[in-house]
């Protein structure tokens, strides 16, 4: 073992200027070799220098066309080359590997722009060194690939779904700019808002089943009557309907939870104090039979940060 740790320790400490000598003999010149390895050629001459000094051999003469091996220098060549070639490239491979681990979180567009971007930076410290790759689309469930770890989805309740599955149940309001809001101060009541129905922006609904709650519903849950409802702005992206509403082009409907910061930016403010609470909610799902270490670590964080009476102000 003490054998070993010596040929080691003086391998160390000639180990970069091996490299520099394969480098020259490889080129042929100090001028090429220099640039290949982003030096100097005076930094180059010098290493080539210090090997020859450990060694006590001279290792290159110089001709007009650059530089030779001697003998010396031929005889280390055949000695290292094939060994110290193998190393260098299996240690390249290993460098070039992917070791960070990958979670893959399938989720809709509105809790990815709302929720999950504003806290992507602490989601970083909480993870680590992994990859972490957001799917968005309208259908989180459906859309979810083989490789996904997490989904992140709205749904019914229903007895297959757990407490610790729910990050918040759905509770609705009708949200708007500041300017919208003063300029229209007759707007008090949903029956008022109702009338100006073409002021609301709606999100496409791509299936019948939709598990969010829509104008519609929304209205009716309110005693409404909702026959004469017209639709005439329509989204297929609740970010879409956000920045429309910040714009004051309209009112949207605010699920709390994700408009928070929004509300209390001062981008968007509540144009009736009415909340309607309804029987769904978003829940986390981790679809994999079995979960890595990092996945359970990021669930548990996910739930608690919805859960969490602090988490809106994103402090």
């Amino acid at each position: 073992m003490a054998d070993i740790d010596k040929s080691y320790t003086n391998l160390a400490r000639n180990s970069a200027d091996l490299c520099a000598f394969m480098i020259v003999c490889r080129h042929g010149q100090l001028s090429s070799a220099s640039k290949a390895m982003k030096i100097s050629q005076p930094s180059l001459s010098h290493r080539i220098k210090n090997l020859e000094l450990a060694l006590g051999l001279k290792l290159f003469t110089r001709t007009s066309k650059g530089v030779e091996l001697t003998r010396d220098g031929q005889y280390l060549y055949r000695r290292i080359e094939r060994p110290l070639t193998q190393v260098s490239e299996r240690f390249a491979e290993f460098s070039a590997t992917d070791k960070a681990e990958k979670v893959m979180i399938s989720v809709d567009y509105a809790f990815a722009s709302l929720w999950l971007l504003p806290r992507l930076p602490r989601i970083r410290d909480v993870t680590g060194a992994i990859n972490l790759c957001i799917l968005t689309s309208q259908d989180p469930v459906e859309n979810a690939g083989p490789d996904t770890d997490i989904i992140i989805h709205m749904d019914h309740f229903n007895d297959s779904k757990t407490r610790e599955n729910l990050l918040f149940q759905e509770r609705v309001s009708a949200i708007c700019s500041p300017a919208f809001k003063q300029s229209h101060p007759g707007i008090t009541s949903p029956a008022d808002l109702l009338e100006q129905s073409p002021y609301l922006l709606h999100l496409n609904s791509p299936t019948a089943n939709t598990p969010w709650c829509s104008w519609a519903e929304w209205f009716e849950i309110l005693g409404e009557d909702t026959n004469d409802m017209s639709k005439d702005t329509i989204f297929s992206n609740y970010e879409l309907i956000i920045r429309a509403a910040s714009g004051g082009q309209g009112v949207a409907l605010g699920w709390q939870g994700l408009t928070e910061s929004l509300l209390d930016g001062g981008a968007l403010t509540t144009l009736l104090p009415d909340v309607v609470t309804t029987e769904c909610g978003y829940f986390i799902d981790l679809p994999q039979s079995k979960s890595s270490n990092m996945v359970e670590v990021l669930r548990a964080w996910i739930v608690n940060e919805a859960q969490s009476p602090q988490s809106d102000g994103l402090s």
